[in-house]
């Protein structure tokens, strides 16, 4: 039986590869138990879900016609300031 400290671990690998079927088990049955566990990978899956719906082109997000001219360019200014990460 895996700690939480493992479980955590395994419930982020999980969401970027399939983990064995012994481990998958281990985790399963962790997570029955506990809530924190539990709790952490309901989290982790809505992040997951919110993080892809988000816009990947912030040039999409200058396209809303609310924008003034002026609040564009400046938005725009910014944006090539900011290094990527």
């Amino acid at each position: 039986m895996f700690r939480c400290k493992d479980v955590s671990r395994k419930v982020s690998q999980s969401m970027d590869a399939a983990l064995p079927f012994h481990q998958r088990m281990a985790v399963w049955m962790h997570l029955m138990m506990c809530r924190y566990c539990y709790r952490f990978r309901s989290q982790l899956m809505t992040l997951r879900k919110l993080s892809r719906m988000t816009v990947h082109d912030p040039a999409d997000v200058l396209s809303n016609e609310t924008l003034s001219p002026q609040a564009r360019e400046r938005i725009k200014g910014k944006l090539r300031v900011t290094p990527s990460l």
